[in-house]
This record gives C-alpha cells, sequence and structure tokens, in this order.
C-alpha cells in the first residue's frame, strides 16, 4: 500500500515545500482558531541547506543520547556513587584525593538527597531549583524561543551568505 510519505520523497524540493506549507495551513492554532501560515520559501530554505550541517545536529544528538544512556545505565547500576561522583564533579573534587572530611561530607550529603527524594517523590530534583526553574521557564518562554530561532535564522543567512559569496576560495 503506497503512502503520502513515498510520493513525498520522490517530489523536487520546491514541490515538497509547498506540500509542507499546505500541511503547516492544515494546523489550526488553539488560541486563534486560524490556518498555520507559513510560505513555501521558508522550506525551500531549509530543503536547500546543506546535508553536512544537518549531520552535524545528528552526530550532536547521538552523543547527547549517548551520554544520556551511559549516565542512566551507571545511576541505575549504583545510584549512590552516581550522586557522589556528580557531588565531586559540581565540588571539584577528585575521588582519589579525598580527605576524611570530603569522605563524611559526601555521606552526610547523599543521605539528605536520599531523603529529600523519599520526602519529595516526583517533585524531586537532583539538581539546584534554579536550574529545573531554569530549563521550566526557558521551554515555556514564547519570546525567548522566538528570539533564538531569529538569532539562528540569522546566523544561517550570513553563513549562506558567505558560502556562496565564494566559491572555491575566491570572491565572485
Amino acid at each position: 500500500m503506497r503512502k503520502q510519505y513515498d510520493d513525498f520523497t520522490q517530489m523536487k524540493p520546491k514541490d515538497m515545500s509547498k506540500s509542507i506549507s499546505d500541511m503547516t495551513y492544515m494546523y489550526l492554532n488553539p488560541e486563534t482558531g486560524e490556518p498555520t501560515k507559513v510560505p513555501p520559501s521558508h522550506y525551500e530554505k531549509i530543503l536547500d541547506q546543506v546535508a553536512e550541517k544537518y549531520v552535524s545536529e545528528a552526530t550532536s544528538r547521538q552523543f547527547l543520547s549517548i551520554m544520556y544512556n551511559q549516565l542512566s545505565a551507571l545511576k541505575k547500576e549504583d545510584e549512590k556513587y552516581f550522586y557522589q561522583a556528580l557531588l565531586c564533579i559540581d565540588f571539584g573534587l577528585n575521588p582519589k584525593d579525598l580527605r576524611i572530611d570530603d569522605q563524611i561530607a559526601l555521606e552526610c550529603t547523599y543521605d539528605y538527597l536520599t531523603d529529600k527524594q523519599r520526602n519529595e517523590k516526583k517533585e524531586f530534583h537532583a539538581l539546584d531549583a534554579e536550574f529545573y526553574n531554569a530549563y521550566t521557564e526557558a521551554k515555556s518562554d514564547p519570546n525567548l524561543q522566538s528570539q533564538v530561532i531569529k538569532a539562528s535564522n540569522n546566523y544561517e543567512q550570513r553563513e549562506n551568505y558567505n558560502n556562496h559569496r565564494y566559491y572555491d576560495g575566491e570572491e565572485r
């Protein structure tokens, strides 16, 4: 059974852009109830970008996934040493050089952390509340999201301009 995706992948970038624009238009904004208008030229610029940029982004995301999986496995393997290692990193301590007072402080801090985790249950966050709040605010602030997207778009436009301006190291 042939799907729309199969036909979509056979299109040229200009036709893909129009199709994506039409799909986006079909999404009704929940706040205004109006269709979402994005010109096909926006998608065409994205589809025309060099694939290396996306390879770099995919590699970065893959690296983050690897780090996440490693940390998650370490936490599951031994939560105590996981948190104590994070504390050592945060305080700039090398576990090989821990003095007795450092060892006692790590044990007490881990006990404090587990008590807090037990009491707060799902509300518990190992990172400082300021980090959690900063993440939550950044994620839910449409103005900040818009500013970052604009800055990224401006950067990409400058890069594209510079890449098109020079060919084989010589200015056109």
